[in-house]
Formats: C-alpha cells, structure tokens, sequence
C-alpha cells in the first residue's frame, strides 16, 4: 500500500470542468487539510485554493521559491502574487502548520544539501548584485580620495564571491545526483516517490 504524503496533489481536486471538487476520501481523513477546507464556506473554494497555493510554495522543497533559493519571507512574496492575495497576507496557526508537515513529508537528507546550497548562490548573487549597483553608482559619480580604499574593498568582495560560483555549482550538481541516487534507492525499496506535476521549470541545472 502506498504511503499517504502530504502534496500540492493531495490538497487539491480539480473537476472536468477546472472548478475544485469535493474532497477526496484521502483529503478527508487529514484533519488538518478538512479544517482547513471547511473554514472556507465560499461555493468556488478560492481562499482554500489560495492557501493550498502558499502551502505548497513555502513547503514544497521542488515549488519554483524552493528551487529559486528563496528564503521563506521572499517564498511568501512570491505565494501571495501567484495567489492574488493581500499583500498583507500573512499565514496563520493551520497553514504554517500545513506548510512544517509538507516540507517535512517531502525533504530528503540529499535534498536539504542540495536546498541549502540553493539558498547559498541565491544570495551570493544577491549581494552581487547590491554590490555592482553600489559601484556603478560610484564610479558614474567619481570616487572621491576618501572613499578610494572603500571602492577597491568592494571589488575585491565581488571577485571574491565570483570565484565561489564555480565550486558552489558543482557541489549543486554533485548534490542534485545524489539526490536522484536517493530517490532511486527509495523506488527500489518499494517506496512511494511522488514526482510532482508541479516541479519548478527553474530549477538550476
């Protein structure tokens, strides 16, 4: 018998004609997901469909956020404006409780090493990025004497965080095939690997 686990296709059921359905009996026997979809009395479901959305966003080690290197604030972001929610949106006792059992029904050892270093590039290239504003911004204006021994720290970060990308993409690559070795090792056990619908097309190669 297959394992039940907590996914983006366990939360929702999608009809023929694209409208969300009555939950399966599978939906139903989790409590949390049956609270969750019962405190929704709209006919459409849509504040369910959304909360679904942000669940699987900021749980799901393989949503577009997760494989981008986001952290979960920038996650969140991103779950709001695919949501269409607030922008104050923020989520409460059940869904952050949703999002913890996701995350971990779905993360591996192998997956969290290839996570983090995911976490690692993004923000390397985030400060990258803040660092060449900074001196663009500086070399158009004119360096000033006083502010010279700055400018070259400066440089001297950016080609300093530079030469980390390489090692770093090849500690991904490397972590990427072990985790596929993982799940491997998990099908021939007789084990239920989901292989989401929903993987993110801009995962890191």
């Amino acid at each position: 018998m297959n394992r039940y686990k907590l996914t983006i296709d366990s939360l929702i059921t999608i009809d023929d004609s694209g409208m969300p359905a009555a939950p399966t009996i599978r939906q139903l026997i989790d409590k949390d997901v049956r609270t969750l979809y019962n405190r929704d009395k709209s006919k459409d479901k849509s504040m369910y469909i959304k909360e679904c959305i942000v669940i699987y966003y900021l749980g799901d080690p393989k949503s577009p956020a997760k494989q981008t290197g986001f952290s979960d604030v920038e996650c969140l972001k991103m779950a709001i404006e695919q949501a269409d929610l607030p922008k104050n949106y923020v989520p409460d006792t059940l869904v952050l409780k949703l999002i913890r059992r996701y995350y971990e029904e779905n993360i591996t050892e192998a997956g969290r090493v290839v996570e983090n270093i995911l976490k690692g590039l993004h923000n390397i290239n985030l400060s990258i990025d803040v660092i060449n504003s900074k001196l663009t911004e500086r070399l158009n204006t004119g360096i000033t004497d006083d502010k010279l021994a700055e400018t070259l720290n400066l440089i001297g970060v950016v080609n300093a965080q530079s030469k980390e990308l390489p090692s770093m993409l090849k500690r991904l690559n490397e972590a990427k095939e072990n985790l596929m070795y993982e799940k491997e090792t998990e099908l021939s056990r007789g084990g239920n690997v989901i292989l989401s619908s929903m993987d993110a097309d801009n995962s890191i190669e």
